[in-house]
């Protein structure tokens, strides 16, 4: 069976707990393969990432689980989810992409270095490499010239991680999955947290995306909580 780890700030935890966790529960996924991280001491997106993985290969190591799915607080999934996320669970697989990813090609197939989608909505990401980048950043991240301006601004985790992975796995593989297995729904909760810069009219929904009525749904439910 797959692991899951949802990464969440503060103010998505409202989100997490009455939505999203509850859809992957309804799927039959087992509530003790879900981990939630929680950035109660505000640390922001960067760092906020970094302390997650080291807790996460913590946790691993004591569990013996070779590779886990992160998920960020502002995403909705998919009716099969818990079927595809089970069926490829090995590897670098991509569950999401959208207009930040130059012409996504779609379909199941292998992918080859420097084409991997900007998925971190929803990443399975390997142990092994997991527990490789976090110590590569514990002791260099945080000094690193070539990363300056990305922990002055304390985001762009997942610039960074596919930069150290191409530079550090040369010859990994990574599986982009269309249609993709979440989408994003940031704009329904307020907007994104932490690039306020963003374009309202920007879409950074899914590029994959067939499934309108689980939107649709969400986007009523979310309305009726709004008029309580």
């Amino acid at each position: 069976m797959a692991y899951y780890m949802i990464h969440c700030c503060n103010d998505r935890m409202w989100y997490v707990k009455e939505y999203l966790l509850p859809s992957m529960l309804k799927q039959g996924i087992d509530p003790n393969h879900i981990f939630i991280y929680r950035d109660k001491n505000k640390l922001g997106n960067l760092r906020a990432w970094v302390d997650s993985c080291n807790r996460l290969v913590e946790k691993s190591h004591s569990l013996t689980i070779d590779g886990v799915w992160h998920l960020q607080d502002d995403v909705v999934i998919s009716k099969n989810f818990k079927k595809q996320t089970e069926l490829y669970d090995n590897g670098i697989v991509c569950g999401f992409t959208c207009c930040y990813d130059k012409e996504p090609q779609p379909g199941y197939f292998r992918l080859f270095q420097h084409e991997m989608w900007y998925s971190f909505p929803c990443i399975r990401i390997p142990t092994n490499i997991l527990e490789a980048f976090t110590h590569w950043a514990n002791l260099n991240l945080w000094q690193s010239k070539h990363f300056k301006g990305a922990v002055r601004l304390n985001k762009y985790d997942d610039l960074i991680f596919r930069e150290w992975l191409y530079e550090n796995f040369p010859m990994e593989n990574e599986f982009n999955l269309a249609p993709n297995i979440v989408n994003h729904v940031d704009k329904w909760l307020g907007g994104s947290v932490c690039n306020k810069q963003r374009d309202e009219e920007q879409d950074t929904t899914s590029a994959f995306w067939d499934e309108e009525d689980v939107m649709q749904k969400l986007k009523k439910s979310l309305d009726e909580r709004k008029n309580i």
